[in-house]
């Protein structure tokens, strides 16, 4: 508790001295700018908002200033797939502010830089603004400097519509309805020759942006992702992996690395999926897996609290088989279940 008070007072110091312009200027000055990302432009649909830097030089830290149309749009998170420490979005007559440090003896990122995601619920149709206002940058060796910007997004909010996805490949398979409403809402994707491929293995990266594309997640006040293989993460998985880590809902392994391309385990998915829906973990009595005696004690309670809320099944003969990897289809099932228990407990 201390150290991550210790973080917080330095992510604020950083950000809260003085702003003054850079000793020495390079001959491109960096300048910020905004990105919609997908198409989710529907009532109740969510969409995401990038702020990527250009030409920017030892970025370290920054506070991104946003302000948005707060009929049309209600802000839901903001995260970074910057290594380092988060303070989450504050929110205040129609902006919002989101900071973010590297921590420790590093460098800073130069050249064009992904900064943020910021997530907004679309909440009425019409034509919605989101304008990025200013940021702050401050590089390793604590120069600052704020950065104006007139970057800005209008986009089109339009009525909800019924969206039905199919997948050529799914026609009779077990688990063709959930595949296909998950795809309809947009958690999970097909492939460019109209199949789904079910039987395909998921990896670690794949399932965790599965999940935070169904639920929205909460972060635990402010928290540092420091996995030691955060360069090996594909830049698409960085902002929903931050963002599961945020929550506590992922944790690295004994090496700290958080293994992106690893293919997920059926026990991994049901502790994520477990941990991201907030489900009581104080479960007694058994499972009811006939190879309960194979589940691992980090994720037996896990296990239970799902078996008991409906959301994960065996296999053969009832066996749960919690080191197999994950099919797709399974996975789709289960963002599914997680989702519409999530709805109903709202």
């Amino acid at each position: 508790m201390l150290k991550k008070r210790g973080l917080l007072f330095a992510v604020c110091l950083l950000l809260c001295i003085s702003f003054i312009p850079l000793q020495a200027m390079a001959a491109e000055s960096p300048s910020y700018s905004l990105s919609l990302i997908g198409n989710q432009t529907q009532v109740g649909s969510q969409v995401r908002v990038d702020v990527k830097g250009t030409d920017v030089k030892d970025l370290f830290g920054y506070e991104i200033r946003l302000s948005y149309d707060t009929k049309r749009l209600r802000f839901i998170k903001a995260t970074s797939p910057m290594n380092g420490f988060s303070v989450p979005g504050i929110v205040k007559d129609g902006q919002v502010v989101f900071a973010h440090t590297k921590v420790g003896k590093l460098p800073g990122d130069s050249g064009d830089v992904e900064l943020a995601s910021f997530t907004f619920e679309n909440l009425s149709e019409g034509q919605a603004e989101v304008k990025l206002i200013q940021v702050k940058e401050v590089t390793s060796a604590m120069q600052a400097a704020t950065i104006t910007s007139d970057s800005k997004l209008a986009m089109d909010i339009t009525p909800k519509q019924g969206n039905v996805v199919t997948f050529k490949d799914m026609a009779n398979h077990w688990a063709q309805k959930a595949v296909e409403r998950a795809a309809s809402l947009g958690f999970v994707n097909g492939y460019e020759d109209g199949t789904f491929q079910p039987e395909g293995k998921v990896t670690r990266a794949e399932f965790t942006a599965m999940l935070v594309r169904a639920i929205s997640l909460t972060s635990k006040e402010a928290q540092v992702m420091q996995f030691s293989d955060i360069a090996d993460i594909p830049q698409w998985a960085k902002v929903y992996i931050f963002e599961a880590a945020s929550a506590g809902v992922v944790t690295g392994y004994e090496d700290r690395s958080f293994g992106a391309d690893r293919l997920i385990s059926r026990a991994e998915m049901a502790v994520m999926v477990a941990r991201a829906i907030g489900l009581e973990t104080n479960s007694d009595g058994a499972a009811s897996f006939a190879d309960e005696d194979q589940i691992p004690d980090w994720a037996l309670q896990e296990i239970k609290a799902s078996r008991k809320a409906g959301l994960i099944q065996g296999r053969d003969n009832n066996n749960f088989v919690p080191g197999d990897n994950a099919t797709r289809a399974e996975a789709a099932v289960l963002i599914l279940a997680a989702y519409d228990n999530f709805q109903s407990a709202k």
